[in-house]
């Protein structure tokens, strides 16, 4: 546009006292140059922009030259006469008017849009000469000598805008270009000093093209590697990621651009924390993508110690913790002990001073406490049995003895037996079942263990006139056994503990039910060797649901008898499995 404005200065070249009026004042050529610089400016052409950037030098020289040649040419008359009509005089600057207001207008709104300066001086310019054309109009027939000095003023003014409009988009430019070198400086040495990250950045291919000095300490313990050697050292780095991994990271990057997260390499048992960008957007068309248009920033921090510390730390947690259950278990183991003994040892003391009397107040002392003596017996005979049966199924010595067994006869004969001990405290205990016979494999002796230990738990903690529902349901795959009371439930935050050794709801060593914590424990293991899977489900406060899953399945072979095993109820069994129903006494 400097070559523009240059060119209407030509326009002053056929100026001569002799021209009479305005109408004989332009010049024709140097303005139709000016017109299609300005149309090609205003109206980019991709083609003839890219031929012009790459011969910048030959273009202007070309249009300096057109400008003299058809200048010279129009002044001698050879082109243009100098005596042009009046109407094709007005008709040509109307022209220039429309030309100069629609590129103005262009070029003030790509300032807007773009929020760039210069395109505003530009319109500015442009203005300026869509004054003059109307200037040219309006005294297209008066004296040429009245109007000449604003007309050219006019000219130059254009060009003044432009100069000045320039210069000070070209200070406000070295400016911007003063605090965009100081930012690049700020983080350049951001990157390069880094003394927490390596950072490195590649070509598709993995080339690396620049790494900072932690990046080079971390791998060669040198910052003067060259990057060819870095290079040979980072993809046999990326050949020891796992294969899976290393694809997720692929698609992650195709998808997002973007991937971060902690790799594992098998070199050393490294693991680090490692981030990747691209520069650009990774979605490209696959001939940028053959040219290494794109590039990736990569950023990893080695946290082999860092994990290798939280595992320790999660280990001492959990550790401390088993300590915890191991003192709060002996602690309860103690009490457990300890009150059955001091019953026997105070029973016995009062049995002597009674032997001492006479024979007859012995045997009503006895009598008397004869039911209290033998309920504890039971209760630490159970204990001990829990404690030496917990420990065999963790050594794996228990094994089940499977056979057939009418699972339905089974459960149904192991709750009506407890009815008894149920009514004692109140509480009615109802069965339901939707078959009447089923035979599958499991162990008898077993299930009635953990069919007696959730029918005890539910006895112990449902309060007086409560209920016990126990059903029974056959699907395909499983035999579904539920025991469900309105007691007063399990507490939220224990439910997800309560199958673990040693856990209670109530750990207090003043609590109203005996037991060690370790029923529960046994029921799942129980089950789980008998192929089966037990559920808990409870709202904490409105009773608690247990749910036995057993698969639907029995012996079958030519060594295997395919009948029901006959399994005869022990009561003394089930007297022991609810000694510690009862409050304490």
């Amino acid at each position: 546009f400097l070559i523009d404005i240059l060119l209407g200065v030509f326009d002053n070249l056929t100026l001569e006292n002799t021209i009479i009026s305005m109408k004989g004042y332009i010049a024709i050529s140097t303005s139709i140059m000016r017109i299609i610089i300005i149309l090609v400016a205003a109206f980019p052409i991709k083609q003839i922009r890219n031929f012009i950037m790459k011969n910048k030098t030959q273009v202007i020289i070309f249009i300096l030259l057109t400008a003299l040649c058809f200048g010279y040419m129009e002044r001698e008359s050879i082109i243009f006469p100098m005596n042009k009509d009046t109407e094709f005089f007005r008709e040509y600057n109307f022209l220039l008017i429309l030309i100069y207001t629609i590129s103005s207008f262009i070029f003030f709104r790509k300032s807007i849009k773009e929020n760039d300066y210069t395109y505003s001086v530009i319109g500015a310019s442009i203005l300026m000469l869509w004054i003059k054309a109307i200037y040219a109009i309006v005294g297209s027939d008066k004296p040429i000598m009245d109007i000449k000095y604003i007309s050219i003023s006019i000219t130059y003014m254009s060009f003044i805008v432009l100069i000045v409009g320039l210069f000070l988009e070209l200070i406000l430019t070295i400016k911007k270009n003063r605090e965009l070198k100081e930012e690049i400086k700020v983080f350049y040495n951001l990157v390069e000093e880094n003394k927490h990250s390596c950072i490195y950045i590649s070509d598709l291919n993995g080339n690396v093209l620049y790494s900072n000095k932690k990046m080079k300490k971390y791998l060669f313990k040198n910052e003067e590697i060259k990057v060819d050697i870095l290079t040979e050292k980072v993809k046999d780095e990326i050949n020891t990621i796992n294969t899976d991994m290393l694809e997720s990271i692929k698609k992650s990057i195709s998808d997002r651009g973007c991937w971060n997260g902690k790799i594992e390499l098998k070199s050393g048992s490294t693991t680090i924390d490692c981030s990747v960008q691209t520069i650009i957007d990774s979605r490209l068309t696959n001939s940028n993508k053959k040219s290494g248009t794109a590039r990736f920033v990569v950023t990893f921090t080695d946290v082999t110690e860092k994990d290798r510390m939280e595992k320790y730390k999660i280990e001492y947690e959990k550790m401390k913790d088993h300590e915890k259950v191991k003192s709060e278990f002996f602690a309860n183991i103690s009490h457990e002990l300890r009150t059955p003994l001091n019953i026997f040892y105070s029973t016995v003391q009062l049995l002597d001073i009674k032997l001492n009397n006479n024979e007859e107040e012995f045997r009503k002392s006895y009598n008397k406490y004869r039911s209290s003596l033998r309920l504890n017996c039971q209760r630490m005979l159970r204990l001990i049995n829990n404690i030496v049966d917990i420990t065999k199924i963790d050594v794996g010595y228990t094994k089940p003895n499977i056979v057939n067994c009418d699972i339905v006869k089974l459960v149904e004969a192991i709750t009506m037996s407890v009815i008894i001990y149920a009514r004692q405290k109140d509480i009615n205990i109802i069965f339901d079942t939707d078959v009447e016979e089923l035979i599958i494999k499991c162990d008898p002796e077993m299930i009635e263990r953990a069919v007696l230990n959730l029918l005890s738990n539910s006895i112990k903690f449902t309060k007086p006139n409560g209920n016990i529902f126990v059903s029974i349901y056959v699907n395909k795959e499983w035999v579904q056994i539920i025991f469900e009371d309105d007691g007063v439930g399990i507490p939220i935050h224990m439910q997800d503990l309560v199958f673990e050794r040693f856990v209670q709801a109530d750990k207090s060593l003043n609590r109203m039910n005996e037991g060690s914590g370790i029923g529960l424990s046994i029921v799942k293991s129980i089950i789980e060797l008998n192929e089966g899977e037990i559920y808990l489900e409870s709202d904490g406060e409105n009773g608690t649901e247990f749910e036995i899953l057993l698969p639907n399945k029995k012996l079958l072979g030519d060594d295997l008898i395919d009948k029901e095993i006959e399994y005869t109820i022990d009561m003394q069994k089930i007297e022991l499995e609810l000694s510690d129903i009862y409050e304490l006494h």
